[in-house]
């Protein structure tokens, strides 16, 4: 019996494609898992305080501040990262709003002093305290 090239092809073609499903059905990266391969710890976060996407974060909660909206904890999980939260070049940005991010590396009272716990606050664009989705890095 006799294989023609053509038909070794096409087998090629949905082998390959069949390892390649496999491969994206079983993913190598969790859920919640963070394309941030520059980034020593990253978070995506709703405004409600859900962690949408991460990598060495273990959570986020909201802050104590003069008032609750716009005050978030995210907590690091790497040992190695928050041991230098302080003087980390940390990064934030808001997601798709218009308004003002503040975030602090240092311990801070809204977030019970904790070292391993950057603070986020956000407000509108007139300065007001409001909760807004973020993303956060630290490099």
């Amino acid at each position: 019996m006799r294989t023609s090239a053509r038909r070794t092809s096409r087998v090629l073609v949905l082998v390959l494609g069949a390892v390649t499903a496999l491969a994206a059905v079983s993913g190598s990266a969790s859920a919640d898992g963070m394309d941030a391969p520059y980034a020593r710890a990253a978070a995506k976060v709703a405004q409600d305080a859900t962690l949408l996407a991460s990598k060495n974060v273990a959570s986020v909660t909201r802050g104590t501040g003069t008032t609750f909206a716009g005050v978030y904890c995210v907590k690091v999980s790497d040992l190695n990262v928050s041991d230098d939260l302080a003087d980390a070049a940390i990064v934030a940005t808001l997601s798709n709003y218009r308004g003002e991010i503040t975030a602090i590396g240092a311990p801070h009272a809204y977030c019970g002093n904790a070292a391993d716990t950057i603070t986020i606050v956000t407000s509108d664009s007139g300065g007001n305290p409001a909760d807004r989705p973020f993303t956060v890095a630290v490099l």
